[in-house]
């Protein structure tokens, strides 16, 4: 009888951990607007889990230019979900970035944070909606940073 509750216990485990869900693999499209330089940018990142609440993300946003100013920014950072109900998921995330400014004069790299907070929506089993607001800062500038995007999930 003890052998039949051990085995009822461990297939009761191997049930709840197949329960829990990591977030899937996604790639995301996104229009990104910087506050300081008044610019518009697009944006590629990728979604990856590093656990069920984790999931870390880089990023590439190209700024157009505005005031003889274009940039580059290159950011990796990590999310971390709260699950609202199936298809909705709040976060808060960090993370680091590296900036390349391009002047009229000489250019320049510049390393910085992101702070900041998201919402993701399942549309449906593959498509998805994102929206962000970040903290960029970057050496002696700050800026905020919208985001909106849509993505797909593998």
């Amino acid at each position: 009888m003890k052998r039949f509750f051990l085995l009822l216990a461990i297939f009761a485990c191997a049930v709840s951990v197949q329960a829990i869900q990591r977030p899937p693999l996604a790639v995301g499209f996104t229009y990104n607007y910087a506050t300081e330089y008044k610019q518009h940018g697009l944006g590629v990142k990728l979604q990856a889990p590093l656990g069920r609440h984790l999931r870390i993300e880089p990023e590439i946003i190209y700024f157009n230019e505005n005031h003889d100013v274009t940039t580059l920014h290159l950011n990796v950072n990590v999310h971390y979900l709260l699950p609202m109900s199936s298809r909705l998921n709040i976060y808060p995330f960090a993370g680091v970035g590296y900036s390349h400014w391009g002047y009229v004069g000489p250019n320049a790299n510049r390393w910085g944070v992101n702070l900041g907070g998201g919402i993701d929506y399942d549309l449906g089993r593959r498509w998805g909606f994102m929206g962000e607001l970040r903290v960029n800062a970057v050496s002696r500038e700050t800026q905020i940073i919208p985001t909106l995007g849509v993505k797909y999930q593998f």
